[in-house]
């Protein structure tokens, strides 16, 4: 099966009615270490909301590694930091967010480094991505 990742403008409800903006929603089907994110503008601020997680692998201790990264023309990217996301495997509507703030203004995207602490091996599938590049909320 083919990696699957689809962008989309949306916006999501909270349990207590309030709308978030996200600058897009998509979900994850099948990627491997390695992948990378469609891109958006941002400075400053963001977040990365994984909804629903699971690997291909029965382990234990399911877990993955999102690296944010800026990416510059001409020049390599640029990593902000990785966060280690584990609750979305917990179900369904179990939900792993990561902050990254200082932010310089240009592209950015994420990158998956590994999945239940592999760089090979093993595949992601996430019911819902979300970024979310307003701090406010």
């Amino acid at each position: 099966m083919a990696p699957v990742a689809n962008a989309a403008e949306a916006s999501a409800t909270t349990d207590s009615g309030i709308v978030q903006p996200y600058n897009w929603t998509s979900k994850l089907g099948d990627v491997l270490t390695g992948f990378q994110s469609h891109t958006w503008v941002d400075e400053a601020y963001s977040e990365v909301r994984f909804k629903g997680c699971d690997t291909s692998s029965s382990s234990m201790s399911e877990s993955t590694a999102v690296d944010l990264r800026w990416r510059r023309s001409l020049q390599p990217d640029t990593s902000w930091g990785t966060k280690v996301f584990t609750n979305c495997f917990k179900g369904e509507d179990s939900i792993s967010a990561g902050e990254w703030t200082g932010l310089s203004y240009g592209d950015h995207f994420f990158q998956i480094k590994y999945i239940n602490g592999s760089d090979f091996g093993n595949s992601l599938s996430a019911r819902v991505v979300a970024i979310d590049t307003t701090k406010a909320d």
